[in-house]
């Protein structure tokens, strides 16, 4: 008798410590298959816009109305913007000594700013000519394949995003290059190309809206 009241107590105290473990471990493994058909539900594509901008330079900056750029997207998913001069695409942000000047892009909800400074001085104010870049093309990366997006439960960002494109070999500085790798991951959603016109200024009573230099930066996002 005495030997089987040790074994029941034995039997009802592997119960009281597994029941739980094994109740954490089923829940573990739900989050895992949640978080796994919660990728899966995303699109696995990589949106391209282009934009030709050659109606809005000769100018130091210029900005687009993008409405694919939404919140989530700022927030969750990588976005790559590349300037088309002559024979070839530059990676923003950039250094041009060769034209002595240096180019920046913002992002907010809707909205693409890309600003030119002198490599003088790097305030001053740098005026592109038309005849030098053509056009913005932009790349809205929306596939969460970590072999582009790094750990799917992290925020985009510089270091994520090239380390995985450098350990692929691949130079993200060379857009044909980064625009073949990411085609053999995921699908290439072309949403068209579109003429950038010179945004009108609008007036409240008689005064014109502010210019982009007084926009306050720390209201976007800024591209690395």
């Amino acid at each position: 008798m005495h030997l089987l009241t040790i074994i029941w107590t034995l039997i009802c105290a592997a119960v009281i410590i597994g029941y739980p473990l094994y109740l954490l471990n089923k829940s573990v493994s739900l989050l895992k298959d949640h978080q796994k058909n919660s990728i899966a539900k995303e699109p696995n594509t990589v949106e391209l816009l282009s934009f030709d901008i050659t109606e809005q330079l000769p100018s130091w900056s210029f900005s687009l109305d993008v409405p694919q750029i939404t919140e989530q997207i700022l927030r969750k998913n990588p976005v790559l913007f590349y300037l088309e001069a002559e024979d070839t695409c530059l990676k923003l942000p950039l250094n041009n000594a060769a034209m002595g000047y240096k180019a920046n892009v913002y992002k907010n909800v809707g909205k693409v700013y890309v600003t030119f400074k002198s490599l003088k001085d790097g305030v001053s104010h740098f005026y592109v000519p038309n005849w030098h870049l053509k056009k913005l093309k932009v790349l809205i990366i929306r596939s969460k394949d970590e072999r582009i997006h790094g750990n799917p439960g992290v925020s985009p960002s510089k270091s994520i995003i090239h380390e995985n494109l450098t350990n692929a070999g691949i130079n993200i500085n060379d857009y044909e290059d980064v625009l073949g790798y990411l085609s053999n991951i995921a699908s290439i959603d072309f949403k068209g190309h579109f003429i950038a016109k010179i945004p009108k200024r609008k007036k409240v009573h008689g005064v014109s809206t502010k210019p982009l230099k007084s926009i306050n930066k720390e209201q976007l996002y800024a591209t690395t």
